[in-house]
């Protein structure tokens, strides 16, 4: 009987060094989990400011695309009317060469006809 229980307790104990065995390989498994996790912590808070300062740039892109809109029309409109004052400008000095070409047409036809 006592050797029964000498083989179960060298079982016992056997089984006791596998399981310490098997355990501080979980301990050290878990420890590469917990480091891995913590990294991909990290990782995942530099992703998150990262994406911040991207969506930072492109809202001061679509700023400046907006900006640059808006003067283009400003300057559309400011280039047409400076056109617009070129055309009228150059309209009345020809209407005005051609009302005095004009009058002296008619002054040389009254002339020739008296």
């Amino acid at each position: 009987m006592e050797k029964q229980i000498l083989e179960l307790l060298f079982d016992l104990k056997g089984e006791m060094k596998e399981f310490r065995s098997e355990l501080q390989t979980f301990q050290a498994d878990l420890r590469n989990i917990s480091s891995d996790l913590k990294e991909t912590q990290a990782d995942v808070r530099n992703i998150s400011s990262n994406l911040r300062t991207t969506q930072d740039d492109v809202k001061e892109i679509k700023e400046t695309v907006n900006r640059i809109e808006a003067s283009q029309t400003e300057d559309v409109i400011a280039m047409l009317k400076l056109t617009r004052q070129s055309i009228e400008s150059e309209f009345h000095y020809t209407n005005t060469r051609m009302t005095d070409l004009d009058k002296r047409v008619f002054n040389l036809e009254n002339r020739v006809e008296r």
